[in-house]
């Protein structure tokens, strides 16, 4: 027995000494090896798209991508993966660009010259909460990241937190790409200025006061266009400052009255191959408090100039009131009295004039709306599509955005509209309305039948007689026509998403497609559907009362199962004693 005991000591001590030595010489040699990565999430948000290894593929100058971030052990608890996290992401990223990428980890926690150098560049600490045991505080950290190429001003990512990480290829590659790429795309703008109201323009005039200057509407517009890396162009359209000859996107908000020579440019420019962007608005509206409450809704006519033009390439733009039981609330300024006080306060309002506009009415295999989630289509009207006038022109039409299936339209007049206009109840309901159309293709020339206009002489909005020109070439062009100009101005392109609708346009007509592809590829939101009260009845009853009457059930049946399992077994035991 003792014999067979020390044999058996012996075998376990010389196989677990060969057992550690097979598990250290597994991790000497494995250690270092990278390892393989599995991405579980539906939307594959940490595999790289084919577009980010295709621009990391095709890097010929080293790209220098710093990570500036607190170490680990001084993070709170809930962060001090995050370096780790993110060195994954970029090493992959590195390694894909065949080391093209070059990626280093710096500390600048305690290096006040380094602390000093990135206040320089507007990176600033910031702080977040800290539970460590049973306390809570604030902790100050650094998170932050730049990307630098040549001699071009760096690009900064001033903070990067956990959730953070499923965008992080799209905050890195969109700026490798524009920064590397070896010409930088021009873009045109036409956007009009917005006139004195000529009520207050007369006040000014009789207190012997100049009236303020037109003010720009669409400033942020083009500071957006400029941060993505573009170079911004302002088109007036005049004799005196022609449009350039280079252009790679032309953008226009039609809020103004094109005579025809600017017409007759904008059309030379789409024969040419130029793309354009344009949101063409059929109306404004004025809101004025009611007297007893509610408000005052009245349109103007915008007639643009633009609309024989795009009528002749098959893209007319509807003239109509426009209603959309799809609504998007604004507050509006509004003085009260109270107590004998007038004060200002802001009102929501929340009318059929101002259109939401959702996810499921975009569509979804275009990389130019794919991903958006909402849309503000602020007095906007929808795009009329001739298919006969488009097949005519050789030209192929695309949807890209719709109303909902629950809108209605009432012929344009300027009085104020009644309140049974904004009353879907009894009204015949259009459908789903074309609100964006992408045409495609060689645009007819619009004014064949009457030659070039001549520039109108000073204050003349008119066309002078026609004057030679020289031939254009007709190339393949992108039209994209938008029956709203409103939601781009400065004080709708904040609202949702919007700006990522204009950058995505800029980004495919300037032929920047392979950002449209990555950045198509973010989190799908998700939303629990709403319950009806007879459901959730249903599931309270399920969840209070049927579950512990299973279980009850459930004991009863166990309890007699056991007292039949006893007597048998004393039945047994009887019989064998």
């Amino acid at each position: 027995m003792s014999s067979k005991r020390r044999n058996f000591r012996l075998t376990f001590s010389i196989a677990t000494v060969l057992l550690a030595g097979i598990v250290f010489f597994l991790i000497s040699v494995l250690g270092n090896m990278q390892g393989a990565r599995v991405d579980m999430t539906s939307d594959q948000l940490f595999t790289l798209s084919p577009s980010a290894v295709k621009i990391l593929e095709g890097l010929k100058v080293p790209v220098q991508v710093k990570l500036y971030i607190t170490p680990s052990e001084k993070m709170p608890t809930q962060l001090r993966n995050l370096e780790r996290d993110i060195t994954e992401q970029m090493r992959n990223f590195s390694q894909v660009s065949h080391g093209m990428l070059q990626f280093s980890v710096h500390n600048p926690q305690d290096d006040p010259d380094m602390q000093k150098n990135l206040a320089a560049k507007n990176i600033q600490p910031f702080q977040v909460q800290s539970i460590d045991k049973d306390e809570m505080g604030i902790k100050v950290i650094w998170s932050a990241m730049t990307i630098a190429y040549k001699d071009k001003p760096e690009e900064v990512l001033p903070r990067i937190l956990p959730q953070d990480l499923a965008s992080l290829e799209q905050d890195v590659i969109d700026p490798i790409y524009r920064l590397t790429r070896e010409k930088t795309p021009r873009i045109g703008i036409f956007a009009p200025k917005k006139d004195v109201d000529r009520q207050l323009a007369m006040m000014y005039l009789q207190q012997g006061m100049q009236p303020p200057e037109p003010q720009d509407q669409y400033t942020k517009l083009a500071d957006m266009i400029r941060q993505a890396h573009y170079e911004v162009v302002p088109v007036t359209f005049t004799k005196s400052e022609p449009v350039p000859d280079d252009l790679d996107c032309l953008v226009v908000m039609a809020l103004t009255k094109f005579n025809e020579r600017q017409v007759y440019e904008i059309n030379r420019l789409l024969r040419s191959g130029v793309p354009v962007i344009m949101g063409v608005q059929a109306h404004e509206y004025n809101y004025a408090p009611g007297r007893s409450g509610g408000w005052t809704i009245s349109g103007s006519d915008l007639d643009t100039g633009l609309e024989p033009m795009l009528d002749k390439c098959g893209l007319g733009v509807s003239q109509d009131h426009f209603f959309d039981s799809s609504m998007e609330t604004i507050d509006l300024p509004r003085e009260v009295n109270i107590g004998g006080l007038r004060m200002q306060t802001r009102e929501p309002v929340k009318l059929p004039i101002q259109i939401r506009v959702t996810e499921n009415q975009m569509l979804k295999d275009s990389p130019l709306v794919n991903h958006i989630s909402q849309l503000f289509y602020l007095w906007g009207t929808p795009v009329q599509p001739d298919p006969d006038v488009l097949s005519k022109n050789g030209l192929s039409a695309t949807n890209l955005i719709v109303s909902s299936p629950d809108c209605w339209a009432m012929k344009f007049d300027t009085a104020p509209l009644p309140g049974s206009a904004m009353d879907p109840h009894g009204k015949k309901m259009l459908g789903p309305q074309p609100l964006m159309v992408k045409a495609e293709g060689v645009f007819p020339d619009a004014f064949a039948d009457q030659g070039v206009p001549e520039w109108p002489a000073d204050g003349d909005t008119t066309a002078a007689a026609a004057a030679p020109e020289p031939e254009v070439q007709p190339e393949p062009s992108t039209l994209l026509v938008i029956g709203s100009a409103k939601m781009f101005d400065d004080n709708i392109l904040d609202a949702p998403q919007n700006s990522d609708l204009m950058r995505n346009a800029v980004d495919f007509v300037a032929g920047s497609h392979d950002l449209l592809n990555i950045r198509a590829k973010s989190l799908t939101q998700r939303v629990i559907r709403p319950v009806q009260a007879a459901q959730k009845m249903i599931w309270r009853l399920f969840v209070v009362l049927l579950v512990p009457v299973i279980l009850a059930i459930y004991g009863i049946m166990r309890a007699g199962m056991r007292r039949k399992d006893a007597a048998r077994y004393a039945a047994n035991l009887h019989h064998h004693g």
